[in-house]
C-alpha cells in the first residue's frame, strides 16, 4: 500500500510539474520536458529511485532507472486518461 501511494505521488508530482498554472514560469525554462508527462516522469521517478525515496530492493542506480520507467510510464497514461476525461489543460 505504502509504494503504491509513493508511486501516486510520485505521478501526481509529474502532472504537476507538466500542467498545473503555478509552474506555467518554470515550464519556460526548458519546454520540451517539463511539457512532457513521460520525460518529467523518468526524472521524477529517477530522482526518488537514487535518493532511496522509493526502493526496488536492487540498488541505487538501477532502483533510479526502475521507478524512472515506471512513473515516466504511469505519468503517460494518466495524462491520456486525464486528458480524455477532462480535455486538454488549457495554456
Amino acid at each position: 500500500m505504502t509504494s503504491f501511494l509513493l508511486v501516486s505521488a510520485l505521478v501526481g508530482a509529474t502532472l504537476i510539474v507538466t500542467s498545473s498554472t503555478l509552474l506555467r514560469p518554470v515550464r519556460r525554462l526548458y519546454p520540451p520536458l517539463l511539457h512532457c508527462s513521460q520525460c518529467s516522469g523518468f526524472w521524477v521517478g529517477a530522482l526518488a529511485g537514487a535518493t532511496g525515496l522509493v526502493s526496488v530492493g536492487c540498488g541505487r542506480a538501477l532502483g533510479a532507472l526502475v521507478v524512472g520507467c515506471a512513473t515516466s510510464f504511469l505519468s503517460q497514461v494518466a495524462d491520456g486518461v486525464l486528458s480524455k476525461l477532462l480535455g486538454p489543460p488549457e495554456e
